[in-house]
């Protein structure tokens, strides 16, 4: 008769409140994945080019989620994670006043923005230490403030990430970490508060907004209600936790500065964690505090990862996990079409609402796969030309999300970047797995090592090596792919629908 595996003497309750789903994991004390559930979340586009998510329905998934894992032995703490530059406007009791604004919501006209530029400090991107691109969330509630006057006066809380909203609801507590706080365009950077001389010029209260507090800081204990509605014990320690940015990069263990991390969710990025002095921003990508001590995570993201695959097994009327399939097997005899998975417009390296996305090098011989195949491809160029604006040349990157469950994703970047891929065996929950190791030595916990064996959530890595025999070919095609970009910005004007 086979031994009984012992049951683990402490839990962690992680919830990952994301774009596309609300995860929830439980991992033991040790770091290694118990049980993982998810809830779907949908977003609303009320008109072109805006999306919205309502914190209502990120509390139903999180509490279906949660439930879903079925917790018998109560954990000794849970911790968030999730998206980031979301707003989120709360009313006297709490509850949420309209639909979250998401941080890919683009309603603000290029004039509205260069109408509030003109009233920032002439330094106001050396304060928040970053370029005053349109997805900070000062120029959604500047939009809020002048086309919903009535719900803006109502306001008693601004939030700003969706696990924040969460921890609102636990805890009745105004949080937010510092990773996420940065993507307001109200931090300090450099001295980690929010800025009185930004929030003076726009007229905004500091009253509204969240306390910033360190990703392993405690916010409160889990108040009896939403304790009831998740099936748990009233009074766990719930701790702020960390935007999907900071989460992830401490997910795949790139808080150490020779190992940044891609990240391909719905949307995408490649991030590095250094120095504020070698950062030196503001730079072209985005510079994030760090979840905890004083580096900064030099970030750069782009629209449409998981997104642009989803986007194309609609159109193929396939399922996503078939088209990974096929296009594993194209791989051996690549096909020549070439895609730009700018499908909503693009945010880095270059930010340009207008731009969208294309199809080269089309045949009539080429089947659905073989453009699903070039849709990875296409992705793979985008972390290239993002990592093309960190000041690093890394040797190996890591690679999480849940587009990296696809090696052949994985054989692509290697390729067109020269550097191994690294790519955890739980890679779809590395962020959540990223929020456990923040707080696992305030908890009395040893966090799991950076060895082969603990990173990713207690399984092992697939290391990928870029293929010798590719590189003239991963050349020539990025080449391709940044001249091709090029043209689609040019024809963006004249292929706008409205004009």
């Amino acid at each position: 008769m086979a031994a009984r595996k012992p049951v683990p003497t402490s839990t962690v309750l992680i919830i990952d409140v994301g774009t596309s789903s609300v995860k929830a994991v439980l991992f033991d004390q040790n770091g290694r994945t118990l049980r993982s559930a998810d809830a779907p979340v949908a977003t609303s586009s009320p008109q072109p080019g805006w999306a919205e998510q309502d914190p209502a329905i990120w509390w139903k998934a999180t509490a279906d989620a949660v439930r879903a894992l079925k917790i018998t032995t109560q954990p000794i703490a849970i911790t968030l994670t999730g998206s980031m530059q979301n707003v989120i406007l709360l009313g006297r009791e709490g509850a949420s006043l309209r639909p979250a604004l998401l941080y890919s919501d683009a309603r603000v006209t290029d004039a509205e923005i260069a109408a509030l530029k003109a009233q920032l400090p002439k330094d106001f991107e050396a304060r928040i230490g970053n370029r005053a691109e349109p997805a900070l969330c000062l120029f959604r509630l500047d939009w809020l403030l002048n086309h919903e006057g009535g719900t803006m006066a109502r306001v008693e809380r601004v939030l700003f990430g969706a696990k924040d909203a969460m921890i609102h609801r636990m805890t009745g507590r105004a949080v937010v970490d510092p990773t996420c706080a940065t993507t307001t365009g109200l931090l300090n950077l450099a001295a980690r508060h929010w800025d009185a001389t930004i929030l003076a010029a726009i007229g905004m209260s500091p009253a509204i907004l969240p306390d910033i507090l360190d990703a392993d800081a405690l916010a409160g204990p889990l108040l009896p209600e939403p304790a009831a509605a998740l099936g748990l014990a009233p009074g766990i320690p719930v701790y702020v936790g960390a935007g999907d940015g900071g989460a992830t990069a401490w997910g795949t263990a790139s808080e150490q500065h020779d190992r940044p991390h891609a990240y391909l969710g719905t949307t995408g990025w490649i991030a590095a964690t250094m120095p504020y002095a070698v950062a030196k921003p503001p730079r072209d990508a985005y510079t994030l505090a760090a979840p905890v001590g004083t580096d900064v995570i030099v970030i750069s993201p782009f629209l449409a990862a998981g997104l642009a695959i989803d986007w194309y097994a609609a159109i193929a009327n396939k399922p996503v996990a078939e088209l990974y399939a096929a296009a594993e097997k194209h791989d051996a005899h690549p096909p020549g079409a070439l895609f730009l998975p700018y499908l909503i417009g693009e945010r880095a390296p270059f930010s340009d609402r207008a731009v969208r996305g294309a199809f080269f090098g089309l045949d009539r011989d080429q089947a659905p796969e073989a453009l699903a195949y070039a849709v990875l491809e296409g992705l793979a160029h985008a972390i290239r030309d993002n990592l093309d604006a960190l000041p690093i040349a890394p040797k190996t990157i890591a690679l999480a999300g849940g587009v990296a469950g696809s090696l052949t994703v994985a054989r692509l970047i290697a390729d067109v970047t020269g550097a191994r891929v690294t790519v955890p065996s739980a890679s779809r929950i590395v962020t959540a797995f990223g929020a456990f190791r923040i707080i696992a030595p305030i908890i009395g916990l040893t966090p799991p090592t950076n060895g082969k064996a603990k990173r990713g959530g207690g399984g092992d890595e697939t290391v990928v090596k870029p293929r010798a025999e590719r590189a003239a070919r991963a050349a020539r095609r990025f080449a391709a792919y940044r001249q091709a970009a090029g043209h689609a910005r040019a024809l963006a004007s004249a292929l706008d629908p409205v004009l």
